[in-house]
């Protein structure tokens, strides 16, 4: 695989105008994706996983999500938002639910519908694919897809412990869609749009793991959505219905940390935060830990209301979705329960079309195909490694000594960028210049200054 045919596609850009090239995204990266090169943040895209870190931690602003034209949704004549519950928790509770529909109808979509709505056949779909594989011991979620690319490339060997199944908005835009049409509309007219949280569900959708054909059609950055609906919200009282029936609270705390394993019967676990899932990962793939049952795990610290693209304060987010959660269940009770009226074809089409039948593992540490070659770079590279200094100070636009080793193995790099290996080479001034760029002053400037100021 070359990078010029990437394992993913992605939705994370970098602005090289704000970009400073300070090294705080190369540092913070899971899967030592960015390099430095010319002064700039670059991004491998067989390594990114689109986590969204590097984007957290920007001092400058300068990495940012590309979304799609908010215009698209009027090529549609069903416009339909595709509402996480996360977008819900980002508005005040003083805010019902329905005044927040209200602005999304005032801003040109003409069906709301819930992702979580689905949760209790994702619940079903979930089980029995626990059941149909009994020899698997430790299942985990493919609700995160970031979790899910972040197995593919740095802990391949448990790609078959993830579910193989798409995510709840997959399900929820097929039910959609499959409404909509018994009502009597066209299939071409109808466009579904995702609010999404993240940059890792934009990938997920546009460049799914599955290979499988989305029925959403668009995607739209939940901040973006956010600003638009707010500044509506004042005068927006009128009473407006989604095209289903009220939210249960399990469906409002699904997408919090732990929301989902606590739907589960028998034994599972909820791990959130960057950090947490990386290292539970490591000492499941070390058989560290024994883990049997449902593995939940969020990318972001809280679940979806830590996502990049959410506007408030996640753990302010979390308590308004427990309070409105709290909200929905008092009115369930005085409901008579919505059953799923769906015909056994369209039941069989929604678990086929929700199998995701391969995962396959990207490692980012393959060297080359050719297994005689790969193991004579692996050697070089541990070699290189040994002679570099091991202070990982990123001089060299690459986050740590060893990443510096692969990449000279590679062909990506030269040993003279190391400014402890050859520091008063002309030679390695070029090199240096190359990843910083115009800020590395030569020896002759900087003496011409010298002169100057005696």
């Amino acid at each position: 695989m070359t990078d010029s045919e990437p394992f993913f596609r992605h939705s994370l850009r970098v602005n090289d105008y704000l970009c400073q090239g300070c090294t705080t995204c190369m540092r913070s990266c899971p899967t030592g994706a960015i390099r430095i090169r010319g002064g700039k943040a670059v991004v491998n895209g067989n390594k990114c996983v689109d986590c969204g870190e590097c984007m957290k931690v920007c001092p400058h602003k300068a990495i940012y999500i590309k979304q799609d034209d908010f215009a698209l949704i009027e090529n549609y004549g069903y416009r339909v938002c595709l509402v996480p519950t996360t977008f819900i928790g980002q508005f005040e509770e003083k805010y019902k639910t329905k005044a927040i529909y209200s602005c999304l109808k005032k801003l040109g979509f003409t069906h709301i519908y819930e992702v979580e709505h689905e949760v209790d056949y994702m619940v079903d779909l979930y089980n029995q694919y626990m059941d149909d594989h009994p020899e698997i011991r430790t299942f985990i979620s493919s609700y995160c897809p970031a979790v899910t690319r972040l197995i593919q490339v740095r802990f391949p060997s448990l790609v078959d412990n993830i579910i193989h199944l798409r995510s709840p908005l997959e399900l929820a835009s097929r039910v959609i869609i499959k409404r909509l049409m018994d009502e009597g509309a066209r299939r071409e007219s109808i466009g579904v749009f995702y609010v999404t949280p993240c940059a890792a569900k934009i990938a997920a959708v546009k460049y799914p793991v599955s290979g499988k054909e989305t029925c959403v059609t668009g995607v739209i950055n939940m901040d973006f959505l956010y600003n638009k609906v707010q500044l509506l919200l004042h005068d927006s009282d009128k009473d407006v219905q989604p095209i289903n029936h009220a939210l249960t609270s399990r469906g409002v705390l699904w997408p919090l940390a732990g929301g989902e394993a606590a739907l589960f019967k028998g034994d599972h676990y909820a791990v959130d935060g960057l950090q947490n899932v990386l290292n539970f990962l490591e000492k499941l793939e070390d058989e560290a830990v024994d883990a049997p049952g449902l593995v939940e795990m969020r990318i972001c610290d809280q679940g979806c209301v830590g996502g990049v693209l959410a506007t408030n304060n996640r753990f302010v987010a979390r308590k308004r979705l427990e309070y409105r959660a709290r909200l929905f269940d008092r009115l369930q009770r005085t409901r008579k329960p919505e059953s799923r009226n769906y015909d056994p074809e369209f039941t069989k089409y929604i678990a086929e079309s929700m199998d995701i039948p391969e995962i396959k593992p990207r490692s980012i540490y393959k060297l080359n195909d050719n297994f005689a070659e790969a193991f004579k770079m692996a050697n070089r590279m541990r070699k290189i490694e040994k002679a570099l200094p091991g202070v990982n100070c990123s001089a060299c636009g690459a986050p740590s000594c060893a990443a510096l080793a692969e990449d000279i193995v590679r062909g990506e790099a030269r040993m003279d960028t190391c400014i402890f290996i050859n520091r008063h080479s002309k030679a390695s001034e070029e090199a240096i210049r190359s990843i910083w760029g115009e800020r590395v002053r030569s020896k002759e400037i900087n003496e011409d200054n010298n002169d100057n100021n005696q």
